[in-house]
This record gives C-alpha cells, sequence and structure tokens, in this order.
C-alpha cells in the first residue's frame, strides 16, 4: 500500500476538484491510502466517504492586493508570498500537514505553496493542471493582459519581491535558490498537464507532458424547451450584462438551456424559450445535443464542448479564461466578448449562428483529438503515480 497526498490550494473552480477527484478515487479503489488536503469548498460534500478530506493551509492575503494580476508572481504576491514570515507560516503549516500523512507522492493542483515546501522532502512531487498553474522558467513571466496598459517597472518589482522571498524561505529550508520564479514549477518529478496544446495557456513551454481533460462528475440531464431552432446551452454566472444576454436569446427563434452558478432570479423569463436547470449539467450530453455554447470561458467547459466539435461564444472574467477564450478564438471555433458588451453580445450570436466556419472548425479539433480517451488518460496517470511511488 502507498500513500498519496492530492492537494489543491488556489482558485475556486469546480474542475480542480473535477480534475483530481477521478485519480483520488482510482488509487483508492486499488488499496491505496489517499488524503486530499483542500481549499474549502462546498463540493467538497460530493466526495464518497471512502476519501479522506482535510483542509489545506489556509493562505494570506497581500496588505495591498494587486487588482488584475497579470502573471502567476502577481498571484502569488496577492497571497503575501512576498512576505517572508506570512510564507513561513503557510511552509510550516504544510510541513505539518506533511508529517502527519508521510505521503509516497504528492499531486498538486494550483498549489504553489505546497510545491515549494516540498523542496527538500524525500517524498515526490507531481504538477497537475491545465497549465495556467504552471508557469514557463523565464523572466519576466509572461504578462497574461497584454493588451492592457500596465506598468513593466511595477511587474518587474513584483516578481522580484516574490522571488527575494522565495529564495528566503528556501534558504531556510537549506535548498538551492532560484533565478526565476518559474523555475520553481521545474522542481518536480512530473509536469503533467491536463488540456491540449492549443489550449495551453504557454502554448511554446519546454516542458510538460499533454494527458488531455477528464471529469467523472456526471451533473445532470440537460432538458430543452420545446419547438424547433436551434440549441444553445449557456453556463453563466450573475454578473452585469447577463439580464441582457438572457432578454436577448428570449427573443431569437432558439431553444436554450441554461445553468447559472450562484444565485437568480429567473422568474423574468418564465414562460419563454429558454429552460433553467438548478444544477450542473452533464456536459457529454451537452455537448451531443446542442448547436453552440455561451460560456465564461471555464477551461473544463470549453475542453468538452470543443471535444464535442461545439462553437463557443466566450465572455471572460477572468484572466485565466481570457486565455482560453483566446485559445478557442485562434482555433477558429469560437469568438470572445467583454464582459457586459451587450451589442458585441448580439453581434457576435448573429454571426456565429449564421456563418458555418465556426462550426467547421469546431469540428477540426474534435477530429484532431477523436482518440482521445478520458479514463485511459486517467488510468494512465495512475499507473504513472504508482511507478512513481515505488521508483
Amino acid at each position: 500500500m502507498n500513500r498519496f497526498l492530492l492537494t489543491w490550494e488556489y482558485g475556486d473552480a469546480l474542475g480542480h476538484l473535477a480534475r483530481l477527484r477521478p485519480v483520488a478515487l482510482k488509487l483508492a479503489k486499488l488499496g491505496h491510502e489517499v488524503t486530499m488536503a483542500l481549499r474549502p469548498s462546498a463540493h467538497a460534500a460530493e466526495l464518497p466517504a471512502e476519501l479522506r478530506v482535510v483542509p489545506a493551509p489556509p493562505g494570506q492575503v497581500a496588505r495591498e492586493c494587486i487588482r488584475q494580476p497579470v502573471s502567476m508572481a502577481d498571484i502569488l504576491y496577492n497571497q503575501a508570498t512576498s512576505d517572508p514570515r506570512m510564507l513561513a507560516g503557510q511552509v510550516r503549516a504544510w510541513h505539518g500537514l506533511f508529517e502527519l500523512v508521510k505521503p509516497d507522492v504528492v499531486v498538486m493542483d494550483h498549489s504553489p505553496i505546497a510545491l515549494l515546501s516540498l523542496q527538500g522532502q524525500p517524498w515526490k512531487k507531481v504538477l497537475l493542471g491545465t497549465g495556467f498553474a504552471c508557469p514557463p522558467a523565464i523572466s519576466p513571466l509572461p504578462d497574461l493582459r497584454a493588451w492592457q496598459n500596465h506598468y513593466p517597472d511595477r511587474i518587474k518589482a513584483t516578481e522580484q519581491a516574490v522571488l527575494e522571498a522565495l529564495n528566503t524561505q528556501l534558504e531556510n529550508q537549506q535548498q538551492p535558490t532560484l533565478d526565476c520564479v518559474g523555475r520553481l514549477f521545474e522542481r518536480v518529478d512530473d509536469n503533467l498537464l491536463t488540456t491540449f496544446p492549443e489550449l495551453d495557456h504557454y502554448p511554446n513551454r519546454s516542458s510538460g507532458e499533454y494527458l488531455g481533460t477528464w471529469s467523472d462528475l456526471a451533473g445532470a440531464k440537460p432538458v430543452w424547451p420545446d419547438g424547433d431552432g436551434p440549441r444553445i446551452f449557456a453556463y453563466l454566472k450573475p454578473h452585469r450584462g447577463l439580464v441582457a444576454i438572457l432578454d436577448h436569446l428570449a427573443s431569437l427563434p432558439v431553444r436554450t438551456l441554461v445553468y447559472i452558478g450562484g444565485t437568480f432570479n429567473n422568474r423574468r423569463w418564465k414562460g419563454c424559450r429558454i429552460n433553467f436547470s438548478d444544477h450542473p449539467l452533464n456536459m457529454t450530453e451537452v455537448g451531443r445535443e446542442c448547436d453552440l455554447a455561451i460560456l465564461h470561458a471555464g477551461h473544463g467547459a470549453t475542453a468538452s464542448l470543443m471535444l464535442a466539435g461545439k462553437p463557443i461564444l466566450q465572455i471572460p472574467i477572468h484572466v485565466e479564461q481570457y486565455h482560453n477564450a483566446l485559445r478557442t478564438e485562434q482555433q477558429g471555433a469560437g469568438c470572445k466578448i467583454p464582459l457586459g458588451d451587450s451589442d458585441g453580445f448580439r453581434a457576435a450570436l448573429a454571426e456565429m449562428l449564421g456563418n458555418p466556419k465556426y462550426h467547421e472548425a469546431a469540428r477540426d479539433f474534435a477530429n484532431q483529438h477523436a482518440d482521445h480517451d478520458p479514463q485511459g488518460s486517467v488510468a494512465a496517470l495512475v499507473d504513472r503515480l504508482l511507478k512513481l511511488a515505488n521508483h
């Protein structure tokens, strides 16, 4: 029997748990001891009782956060990483958890402080994620908001402050220091990317292996409005412009199925050709049945619908989502519009409904990855983890 620790430290999307859950279940089914150290999430209640769940050491918040982070260094800065005392406290908490679990292998999903804490420890280290949380080892790190007018001196100063704090902590751990922030993410036994090269946030990376995507969160069966017309699936959150989006969809000769990830009163559209689901939907069935999707460019939903050959109108909220939307657009399989741009939404939707090139590009992506086997990828990953544990 081997011991595995699966961690999720940053980010609040369901996709992190959807990646880790099937891996944990398969390891547990094989008789291994699995502990999941997770950030607070209501979705953790959905995990089976046979999985041991403990809270991940809580992150901290910087006194003055960067409102629009442009790189992993900015994200780390916002978690108070540039404060050596705060960072040392977080590392100590992780060390306590490692001593409690004594894992053979630690699998980390967006868990940079866990990775820092593991330096010098004997346990195997594996990164698992879409690519966003595994930046390249270059300095300065890529500006993920390059389309905006940010101050390069501020970006450079932030990255230097984070690097100095990381190196102070590494010296305390009696480990070699880093020449750049991204170098930390190379100090692993495996960097496994749960995405496709076309959707990677850093498409020109020099290390890492692509496994594709998976999720075993079944979801509800899609129930479409009666009648004729294209089937449009919308997975959105309450935001400025949401009412205008739904009003416009209600005015079109289409059938719309909507899941809103958050509290929202939908009585305004009662009697329209819009069905609202109270629960997340089965994305495999949605991808099979819909003609077009409208998303905030979450990675899991984007990949699922692209694999189904369906075009996507993307309305990103966060910088990670912006790059998911950008990659979709670069593939020719979608359009991206700014949040709250009602005129842009109407124009983009009309263009995508009327122009077959988006459907053709989405089908091309699906055909290129027609041999992708999600369950096979999970099985191959588990085999790899077992070999690491026994090496």
